[in-house]
């Protein structure tokens, strides 16, 4: 780990010495944005360009690093913004700036750029090379500030929203269609623009977006035609960054080569993150296996098998347990698939709230029809000691804690390192979060009630927990590819892997306590933090009617 984090530091170095978080104000909501201070000095100027990135919509500013990564190698500034409804930030997209009664979205660099002004860093920075660049709904903010403000000396849009007519996107913005892109820029507030754009760009209309822009303000188009890995709206391409860079250093420097060749090298730092966060992960699990030891909890298994029992488990009986595990996954996974294609986000709550139900519904009726033959006080001392078992102070404090791994050493990782910090962007959103605790149990139901107990023809719980830990990759990858849908959202898809890795976290946790207790209130713990920042996501983009 210390190898790791000693190479990922160093890595970085090679394009930045630090970076700051910075908070500022606009239209009425807090924002942040991350400014990465460059390692290279200029050797043909004094001062240093200053570009400000803005991600697509439902992203957030620590995502993509490509812009930040690239552009600090090679000499400038670099401040990557949440804007309104998204990431850290307050606000949706569709707020007015009551003073000045233009859309928040069409200010908010302007705003940061003010802000960054008053910052001792602005001192360094050549105010003659001030940009942009912005992808998808970042690629119609930075078009509408730069319109707006002439400070923004060159701006480069990739695959840009230009033309619409609200609402649509999200936005709504009936009476303030002026503020549009298609209805705003034109060849004399755009003259230093470059649109880099996929001619099969599967998200928007090539024709009615870039050559929409070319023909307003006659840019500079580059289309790109070849396929790439994600589609052609994510324009995961070496080429689209090498142009962007030329652009910038053609329009600041007056040349291409000045400032030396062009390598790419950001995947390295994905490599080096992922690495990081992978070893990370396995020692937030050990130290989860490692701390039960303190405890001293019972784990004995209530349904484990002697071994003359297991002997006589024929082969047959084995089949019929792995059948009901298929069965069962089945019936999670079309539910989750059959509510999520008909409404939407809300539906994976709709399915979770009726598979939780019917569940318990069939879990009553088979408990009460078992205690029929029993007498009431021992129904009752029956319900008793499982209500003692499952809420035994030791386990309790256990979870917690292993709950606790993951959130600390995860914040503090992503914090100190600017890669997928999530939190909410308010105290609403918390309490929202709070809504979808059907979600999680109806995957610890899954995992738990439903996938272990037809285990038990498996000697080892290690063994138990290894098969389901297996079982949990393939449903949530299944489930990964049901959301396909929302793969514009970055946070959807971030927030599935969380749910594995809790998944995952909880399987060692019920290996070492048999509560179910204990998993519940792992997950509340961690997905509770999770859920309520891409609830602020999902409110601030302004599409809660469209995703619900």
């Amino acid at each position: 780990m210390i190898f790791t984090l000693i190479g990922l530091d160093f890595n970085k170095s090679q394009s930045y010495n630090k970076y700051e978080r910075v908070q500022f104000y606009s239209a009425g909501a807090t924002l942040y944005a991350n400014l990465y201070y460059p390692a290279k000095s200029l050797s043909f100027q004094e001062k240093r360009p200053l570009i400000i990135y803005c991600h697509g919509i439902g992203s957030q500013r620590d995502f993509d690093l490509r812009i930040p990564i690239e552009f600090s190698k090679r000499g400038f500034y670099v401040a990557a913004l949440d804007y309104h409804g998204h990431g850290e930030s307050g606000g949706t997209i569709n707020d007015i700036d009551t003073t000045t009664n233009i859309p928040a979205l069409a200010e908010d660099c302007t705003k940061l750029l003010e802000k960054l002004k008053t910052l001792s860093f602005f001192s360094d920075v050549n105010i003659s090379q001030i940009g942009l660049i912005g992808h998808s709904l970042g690629g119609m903010v930075v078009l509408m500030n730069q319109a707006l403000n002439s400070e923004f000396k060159a701006t480069v849009a990739w695959a840009p929203l230009v033309n619409f007519t609200p609402p649509k996107f999200g936005l709504g913005w009936q009476g303030y269609e002026q503020y549009i892109p298609a209805n705003l820029i034109n060849a004399t507030n755009s003259e230093n623009l470059l649109i880099i754009m996929h001619v099969n760009d599967e998200a928007l209309d090539y024709s009615e977006n870039a050559l929409v822009a070319n023909k307003l303000t006659n840019c500079s188009v580059i289309n790109v035609t070849r396929p790439l890995i994600g589609g052609g709206h994510q324009l995961f391409s070496d080429q689209v960054l090498i142009d962007s860079i030329q652009y910038f250093e053609t329009q600041f420097f007056n040349s291409e080569s000045i400032n030396g060749p062009i390598t790419i090298t950001y995947i390295w730092n994905y490599i080096l993150i992922f690495v990081n966060l992978g070893l990370l992960i396995t020692i937030i699990f050990l130290l989860i296996s490692y701390s039960s030891k303190f405890f001293r909890i019972n784990s004995k298994s209530s349904n484990l098998l002697s071994k003359n029992e297991n002997k006589r488990f024929s082969k047959m009986r084995k089949i019929s347990k792995i059948v009901l595990i298929f069965f069962f996954s089945s019936i999670f996974l079309l539910n989750w698939q059959f509510f999520a294609s008909v409404f939407g986000l809300i539906g994976i709550f709709i399915a979770s709230l009726l598979f939780s139900f019917f569940y318990l519904v069939i879990k009553l009726l088979r408990y009460f029809i078992g205690f029929k033959k029993l007498k009431v006080e021992s129904k009752l001392r029956e319900i008793k000691n499982h209500i003692k078992k499952e809420l035994d102070m030791r386990v309790l404090i256990y979870s917690t804690i292993c709950a606790w791994y993951f959130i600390v050493i995860y914040l503090i990782f992503t914090y100190f390192y600017p890669f997928a910090f999530i939190w909410p962007s308010n105290i609403l959103s918390i309490f929202i979060s709070i809504l979808f605790f059907p979600v999680y149990y109806s995957i610890e139901i899954l995992f738990r009630k439903l996938i272990y107990p037809q285990l038990s023809f498996v000697k080892s719980e290690k063994t138990k927990a290894k098969l389901i830990i297996l079982y949990a990759f393939m449903i949530y990858g299944i489930l990964m590819i049901f959301a396909q849908n929302f793969s514009y959202l970055p946070s959807v898809l971030f927030t599935f892997l969380i749910l594995l890795i809790v998944t995952v976290g909880n399987t060692i946790i019920f290996e070492h306590t048999r509560r179910f207790s204990a998993v519940l209130l792992s997950s509340f713990n961690i997905i509770i933090l999770f859920f309520s920042a891409i609830i602020s996501n999902v409110i601030g983009i302004g599409i809660v009617g469209h995703l619900f």
